[in-house]
């Protein structure tokens, strides 16, 4: 009886320490910063009471990180699909895109094809691409299409190269998202001589077989 008592206390310990697991985890600090990362077994090892804690502690800080985004995808609880849908309805283009990679189930298609469309507009290097790109291969009607089109044509630069180089794979003249053997094509969509650049754009709507005239009238003036 004894031992069986002590056993269950030495549990109790146990799943109660998960709280603190994760929030020791969750602190950024100089080994950490680069690649921050949460405690997603503690999540899955915690008791209902450490859940609480551990999305208590999460709300508390805000949604600030993809790592965030992840950690309340798994709690999945009424609050926690909240924070998300806020987040995404509000968030910056990089929470955005997290939100939508981690649960896009919260939001209809309608609304998570606007948001889309609005953050291939807006994504860049280090902020949201990635997460943008990743979604684009599994989520490209054609509205999300034109919308990349028109990105290359207003905006040069590292954003309208990734875009390039997916819409050749999208469209089966690429074998992956970033095709290196395209490499010396995708780089005139970066900004440099507007007339290659042109070109470039012709040439891109050729290969997808699209009409590249709509897109041209659309050139920014210098």
């Amino acid at each position: 009886m004894q031992i069986h008592k002590q056993r269950e206390h030495d549990l109790g310990r146990f799943t109660m320490s998960m709280y603190e697991r994760f929030r020791r985890a969750a602190q950024i600090d100089a080994d950490n910063w680069r690649d921050p990362q949460h405690d997603l077994e503690a999540i899955q090892l915690a008791s209902p009471e450490e859940r609480l804690a551990i999305e208590q502690f999460l709300l508390s800080r805000s949604i600030g990180h993809f790592i965030d985004a992840e950690a309340l995808a798994l709690l999945d609880s009424p609050r926690a699909r909240q924070a998300l849908l806020d987040a995404f309805r509000t968030g910056t283009t990089e929470i955005r895109a997290a939100v939508a990679r981690v649960m896009p189930q919260i939001v209809d298609d309608e609304e998570r094809l606007t948001e889309l469309v609005q953050r291939i507009a807006d994504c860049d290097a280090y902020d949201g691409l990635s997460l943008t790109l990743t979604q684009i291969e599994t989520d490209h009607p054609p509205t999300v299409i034109d919308a990349m089109l028109k990105r290359i044509v207003q905006n040069p630069g590292v954003a309208a190269v990734h875009f390039a180089g997916m819409l050749l794979y999208l469209h089966g003249v690429a074998d992956e998202p970033f095709d290196w053997n395209h490499r010396p094509f995708l780089l005139r969509f970066n900004p440099d001589d507007e007339n290659d650049r042109k070109q470039a754009v012709t040439e891109l709507c050729q290969r997808i077989g699209i009409d590249a005239d709509s897109y041209l009238t659309q050139w920014p003036e210098l």
